[in-house]
């Protein structure tokens, strides 16, 4: 049988620019506003008042999910135009594009509110992107060998990069990198798999998106890389990368499979402040345990279902946080205590299990 594709003389054929840096800010923020013409968010969204925690709307997301997995829009190529394009090994191809439905959108050019009607509730806009991570159905990032897996990190981290040294002044300044060069916007790298936590295409892929309102979670996370050393045992580790990224189930661990990769070295900051050969070693990490994690929950008879989140930004991280989805939320966990129906233990070691050999 075929390995179902994105031939890449049809990638070629829907490429905006091969690169960020000659597309520009000004020309992805257009792409991003043309490729979601029919799909837009709300201009505007809520903050609820206990953690400042920002709310996008978007009615329109709703529909994303009628997509079937037995009809992937990746290798049927309907997706967005591509605007960046990395070369992998064995001549496959990685990608980023806007998002069809996009949590935020940048502002017009002249500066206007998204809808016309008057504003109300929160001001939201941004960027958000697909980071398609292979032309191949079966590829990415889930299992990948050490070169593919650095080659797409890498990517992601230049976007990074790209998005928060390049937005505009209706972007608020978000700290400095150690070239003492602002940075402009709040980023946010995320990976998800299954649809009960919003991986509505099955071809693999990751998300980048540029916020003008900072995230609520990754200021609480300060601290936490030294918490997760300072509370890691022989029994809560799950791997190791040359000493350069450390995989572990944290003792205060959430939920069965809840497991974090923690980089070698001080708080960088932002993914693209990390030292090469860490980031490198990170990407093994991920593609490692996202493909241990698939496997635990297949052995255990769950459909595997988590995300990844990348805890970044200035004075924190980055740490990359992996949240399965192997238990559902109960009633007083609403009031903030929290059951977890397996210990760190047993976790960290059905994940050592199932690591790719």
């Amino acid at each position: 049988m075929s390995v179902r594709a994105l031939p890449r003389a049809t990638l070629a054929g829907r490429t905006a620019s091969r690169s960020l840096e000659a597309l520009g800010f000004d020309g992805l923020s257009a792409l991003c506003r043309s490729s979601a013409a029919r799909h837009p968010p709300d201009a505007a969204g809520a903050l609820d008042p206990r953690l400042a925690l920002p709310i996008a709307y978007s009615e329109a997301r709703a529909s994303r999910l009628a997509e079937s997995y037995d009809d992937c829009a990746v290798c049927a190529n309907r997706t967005c135009p591509a605007a960046d394009i990395a070369l992998l090994p064995g001549d496959d191809l990685a990608w980023l594009t806007p998002n069809l439905y996009p949590i935020l959108l940048p502002r017009e050019a002249e500066g206007r509110a998204l809808e016309a009607a008057p504003f109300q509730g929160l001001p939201l806009h941004g960027l958000h992107l697909v980071h398609w991570s292979s032309l191949r159905h079966d590829g990415g990032l889930v299992g990948a060998d050490a070169d593919t897996a650095a080659a797409l990190l890498a990517q992601l981290a230049r976007a990074e990069d790209f998005l928060l040294h390049h937005a505009g002044a209706d972007y608020p300044r978000s700290g400095c990198g150690p070239d003492g060069l602002p940075h402009r916007g709040h980023a946010g790298l995320i990976k998800n798999r299954g649809r009960r936590v919003g991986g509505s295409v099955e071809h693999d892929h990751q998300q980048l998106l540029l916020s003008n309102q900072p995230f609520a979670e990754p200021p609480l996370s300060r601290g936490l890389r030294a918490a997760l050393l300072a509370g890691a045992t022989p029994a809560l580790d799950v791997d190791d990368i040359d000493g350069l990224a450390r995989t572990l189930v944290p003792p205060f661990m959430r939920r069965p499979l809840h497991a974090f990769v923690v980089p070698a070295g001080a708080d960088a900051g932002w993914l693209h402040h990390l030292d090469g050969r860490v980031l490198d070693a990170c990407a093994l990490a991920l593609a490692r345990l996202t493909h241990a994690v698939s496997a635990a929950m297949v052995a255990a008879g769950q459909e595997p279902a988590w995300n990844v989140v990348c805890l970044a930004g200035e004075g924190c991280g980055p740490v990359f946080e992996l949240r399965a989805f192997t238990q559902p939320l109960g009633g007083y966990e609403h009031l903030g205590l929290y059951l977890c129906e397996e210990r760190p233990a047993t976790s960290a070691a059905r994940l050592r299990e199932s690591l790719p050999r």
